[in-house]
């Protein structure tokens, strides 16, 4: 929400109007930092929720093959896609258990950094014959996930999204206290006002629309904190471990074999062999990464975390060392799974990505709208930001602001520099002077 009003439309002079004043000032300046972090997630975020349904029809030769009788094994596919790219890493394979779909082996070219973004290889599971290779940047589904998390910029990347996050949190909360109706009605103030001019109609367009979707966004925004490098690693994790609320699923990611020389290695085969007596459906994830004492990890790719099993098998025993269900997730674990299938659209189906490329819209609306509003309305050639009004605030805000920034550690700091620096200000104009 990018709040336009003017002082005119302030309320009548008096405290409550300098707390108004107050708050506009912090929505006004969280939006400039807020709109590309909302910009760019949106559009990210949407091209995600379709990716698969872009690359069959982008790609519909490599994605379909013919069903036939029998499958070749999943390493003479595997072994089929290294003679064809001897020179990258293969990271991952995904073994689909519908017939007509091909195998997928993403590899990383042998310069490219860890973190950097993968190609698939097209395999048929029938004959082993590669089908053929998209590169990286062609690859959408590989590149937007990338870039929604903070690629190629790293952990800063990271910290930056988590501060547009946090920022945007602070955008709702205080937008919301500027839409609340003091001279109408609240069912009123709800639709917009279409016979008070140009000016007021953009005003309502942006702020009933904001206002509609603000707890679909509060709700998006708190299910991709867990991601984050620093909410989600330097804060989720620990108070899970301390609570005795670890998530399960990293258990299998990091169990380990315990190698024996004259042992024969585990086939991926009969590790999907196993998994698929075990009972899991769907898509497999193969995990090709790892070290000579990694475990063999593969996991069944499901709608919903609910269905999804995560197998670890040590390479030279053969046994199964791990196997995480949905029963073994404590509370916290199992809130961020939901929140992670809503997120990515995928909890109740078709439905559930409809709603979120519907949420994306309605953003990029607001930002739109906010721009077109404020550009009407700033004086001519001023930035028009609200004036700043010395106002002591009211406790309950103050301790409402410490709980959020202490909740959200990104902004707390975020507001200490802010303050830090306006501290300063008085101090460089007098040296400059």
């Amino acid at each position: 929400m990018v709040s336009t009003l003017t002082p005119e439309m302030a309320q009548p002079q008096g405290r409550p109007n300098l707390l108004y004043r107050r708050l506009w000032r912090w929505h006004f300046y969280a939006a400039f930092l807020v709109i590309p972090f909302v910009i760019l997630q949106s559009i990210t975020g949407t091209l995600y929720l379709w990716q698969d349904s872009w690359a069959d029809w982008a790609h519909p030769q490599l994605r379909f093959v013919q069903p036939q009788a029998a499958r070749q094994s999943a390493d003479a596919q595997l072994a089929a896609a290294r003679a064809q790219y001897p020179h990258a890493q293969p990271t991952l394979m995904q073994l689909a258990d519908h017939p007509r779909r091909s195998t997928q082996i993403f590899f990383r070219a042998a310069n490219a950094a860890p973190a950097g973004l993968e190609f698939p290889v097209f395999v048929d599971p029938y004959t082993a014959q590669v089908l053929g290779s998209v590169s990286a940047w062609s690859w959408m589904p590989g590149w937007t996930r990338k870039v929604h998390g903070g690629w190629p910029l790293g952990k800063p990347g990271s910290w930056l999204l988590e501060l547009g996050a946090c920022w945007a949190v602070v955008m709702i909360l205080t937008g919301l206290y500027l839409w609340w109706p003091r001279d109408r009605s609240f069912l009123r103030a709800t639709f917009p006002r279409f016979g008070e001019g140009r000016r007021t109609l953009i005003l309502d367009l942006h702020a009933c629309v904001a206002m509609w979707c603000s707890v679909v966004v509060l709700v998006f925004l708190v299910t991709a904190l867990p991601w984050t490098d620093f909410w989600g690693q330097k804060v989720l994790v620990p108070l899970q471990n301390a609570a005795g609320q670890a998530s399960p699923f990293m258990k299998a990611l990091r169990a380990r074999s315990v190698p024996v020389e004259v042992a024969v290695p585990m086939r991926i085969e009969d590790a999907v062999l196993q998994a698929r007596v075990r009972g899991l459906q769907g898509t497999l994830d193969v995990s090709l990464l790892g070290r000579a004492d990694s475990a063999l990890w593969l996991r069944n790719r499901m709608p919903r975390a609910s269905q999804e099993h995560a197998l670890a098998f040590d390479r030279y025993s053969h046994q199964l060392v791990e196997h995480t269900r949905w029963q073994d997730y404590p509370m916290i674990p199992r809130a961020v799974a939901v929140g992670v299938d809503l997120h990515e659209g995928s909890y109740f189906g078709r439905a559930n990505r409809w709603l979120n490329t519907a949420v994306s819209a309605a953003l990029l609306w607001t930002v739109g709208t906010g721009f077109v509003s404020w550009w009407m309305r700033r004086p001519q050639g001023r930035l028009g930001a609200p004036v700043r009004s010395e106002i002591r605030l009211p406790r309950g805000l103050i301790a409402a602001a410490l709980a959020l920034c202490l909740l959200l550690p990104m902004l707390g700091l975020s507001v200490l520099a802010l303050w830090a620096l306006d501290l300063l200000r008085p101090l460089s104009r007098r040296l400059m002077a």
